[in-house]
């Protein structure tokens, strides 16, 4: 363990409860639930359409369009539980919330211009919450970031007993113009750590979870682990040696008291570009030696920026119930002999699969790691 990772752990101290996901929900423009798409990825079919196709389509119309559609899921989601809202603070999280909207208003002079806030603000007014509501965004770290918040919150506030977070990031020709200025966008398909990855492709996403102190043993997922670090190597591009998601990611176990030879699945940002893949392979590869079964999602779903890290948590989730490993859509030949990828075809391993490390990475050097657990089988 790293000097900086025992002096977190040290600060903050070992958790006394066990924080439980009580509720988890998702929503993208093509699939309804965390199951169908986990459905998807496990039995591939080279009929497939990855659901970012229209997103990638410079000709399509801008999907911030599905910004009411998206609220609408996650209003109709949250008031779906049984759980009470009025003592549930709410952390919102997203990069960059209902851009097209903001760059409407800066075309009128002398009009409010709306931002992430205020967005946050109606998203908890559809749902109910009467609490305080933090809004988070730290690029696409976002979603991961926010439960590292809920966390704190649990672990410092007694008398907070849950938690809610709520992300949605849309794809946008703004956003898709970004990316292309970066010649970091694929021509065709996505391919998260193959040999011929050539860039992301950006998709639309949102999910939504209830975090929850629990004394008892339940069935439900557990967050055992969370960690942040930034290495401030560069604006868009990450410490090639991967600084910020090693401290991350060794907080994430000093938190979690396990070491990390405890991993039994590696779930990475998996973003399809050179830079991003190199360096979570990097990372990968030194800290787990036993060479863990990696997946990864964006190869179907593309990159819902900041929602990313909630929702492929969602798909985490399905791995532990199903004790199946489905295998990254987009990869046919890796070039990391350190890692461990899941090809072809749904993995189930000999090893019992009870221990996720889901990571994020994001522009300005941010990364976030959150490590969660089945119940016991």
């Amino acid at each position: 363990m790293s000097t900086q990772a025992q002096a977190f752990t040290s600060r903050l101290g070992r958790p006394s409860q066990t924080v439980v996901i009580r509720g988890l929900g998702i929503w993208t423009p093509r699939y309804r639930s965390a199951a169908e798409i986990f459905t998807t990825m496990a039995t591939p079919k080279s009929e497939i359409t990855p659901s970012y196709a229209a997103a990638s389509n410079p000709d399509a119309p801008d999907g911030a369009e599905l910004w009411p559609d998206a609220l609408a899921a996650i209003s109709h989601g949250v008031k779906g539980w049984d759980i009470d809202l009025s003592d549930c603070p709410l952390v919102f999280a997203s990069a960059k919330g209902d851009i097209r909207r903001t760059l409407r208003t800066l075309d009128q002079p002398g009009g409010a211009i709306p931002n992430l806030a205020d967005d946050a603000r109606r998203v908890a007014l559809l749902c109910g919450f009467s609490t305080p509501v933090i809004c988070l965004s730290t690029a696409c770290v976002s979603s991961l970031a926010a439960l590292c918040e809920a966390q704190l919150i649990l672990a410092t506030q007694p008398d907070t007993p849950r938690v809610a977070v709520i992300t949605a990031d849309l794809a946008s020709n703004f956003v898709m113009d970004g990316f292309r200025s970066l010649r970091a966008t694929a021509a065709d398909l996505c391919r998260p750590f193959d040999a011929c990855r050539a860039g992301l492709a950006v998709g639309t996403g949102a999910a939504w979870a209830f975090l929850e102190r629990s004394r008892a043993k339940t069935n439900s997922m557990e967050i055992i682990g969370w960690g942040m670090g930034n290495d401030a190597t560069h604006l868009t591009a990450p410490d090639p040696m991967g600084g910020g998601l090693r401290s991350a990611i060794e907080q994430a176990l000093a938190v979690a008291g396990i070491p990390a030879a405890d991993i039994d699945v590696l779930f990475a940002h998996g973003t399809g570009t050179p830079f991003n893949d190199a360096m979570e392979a990097r990372v990968f590869a030194k800290l787990f030696p036993h060479r863990p079964p990696l997946t990864a999602a964006k190869g179907l779903l593309g990159h819902s920026l900041g929602a990313s890290g909630l929702l492929e948590l969602a798909l985490a989730a399905e791995i532990l119930q199903h004790r199946l490993i489905p295998p990254i859509f987009g990869l046919r030949t890796t070039d990391y002999p350190g890692l461990n990828p899941v090809c072809s075809q749904a993995l189930r391993p000999d090893r019992p699969i009870r221990t996720i490390l889901k990571t994020a990475s994001g522009f300005g050097g941010v990364n976030a790691a959150v490590i969660v657990r089945g119940p016991a089988r």
